[in-house]
C-alpha cells in the first residue's frame, strides 16, 4: 500500500496542476471540467478504496487551497465521489476487462453529472450560496459527457498504478 500510495499521489498532484493551468481556464459552456474529481473516481472504479480516498482528500484540498472555493468542500465531493465508485470498484462492477465496454464511462457520466450537484447542495451547509452562479444543469451535463470520455483513460491509469501493489504482493 505504501509503494503505491506514493504514484498514486503525484499523479494527483500532476491532475490538481493540470485541473488549474489549463481546465480552470478552459470553459464549456462556462462550465469548467473537474478533474480532481475524475481522478479519484477512477481510482475507486479500479478497486482501490484507500487509495481512491487519499486522491479525493489530496485533490480537493489542493484545488481549495489555490480556488476560491469553501476550503474542503471539493474534497468532500471527491470522498463522497471516490468511496461511492470503490464499492462499486470491489464488486468488480467498473472493471475494464470483465464489465462491456460503456460501463465504465457510463459510471464516470453518472459521477460528472452527480458532482456539480452535490457541490451545490454541500455549499448551502458552508452558507456560500454564491456558489449557485451559472447553470447547474450546464455543469451537470458538461461535467457529465467530459467524464464519459475520459473515465476509460483515467481508469488505466489508475489500474496500471494500482497493479504496482499486486506485484509487490507476490
Amino acid at each position: 500500500m505504501r509503494r503505491v500510495l506514493v504514484p498514486v499521489t503525484l499523479v494527483t498532484l500532476i491532475v490538481v496542476g493540470f485541473q488549474l493551468a489549463i481546465f480552470s481556464t478552459l470553459r464549456f459552456e462556462g462550465v469548467v471540467v473537474m478533474l480532481v474529481w475524475l481522478w479519484p473516481l477512477c481510482v475507486g472504479l479500479a478497486g482501490y478504496t484507500s487509495l481512491a480516498l487519499s486522491a479525493a482528500l489530496v485533490a480537493g484540498l489542493f484545488f481549495d487551497t489555490h480556488a476560491t472555493t469553501p476550503l474542503g468542500l471539493t474534497a468532500v465531493v471527491g470522498l463522497l465521489l471516490a468511496y461511492a465508485a470503490s464499492r462499486l470498484g470491489r464488486e468488480g462492477v467498473g472493471d475494464l476487462d470483465s464489465a462491456a465496454w460503456w460501463v465504465t464511462p457510463l459510471l464516470g457520466a453518472l459521477g460528472g453529472f452527480c458532482a456539480p450537484l452535490l457541490y451545490t447542495f454541500l455549499g448551502f451547509f458552508t452558507l456560500n450560496f454564491g456558489l449557485w452562479r451559472g447553470s447547474l444543469l450546464d455543469a451537470m451535463v458538461v461535467n457529465a459527457v467530459a467524464f464519459f470520455l475520459l473515465a476509460r483513460p483515467f481508469t488505466r491509469v489508475a489500474r496500471s498504478i494500482g497493479g504496482a501493489r499486486e506485484r509487490v504482493r507476490r
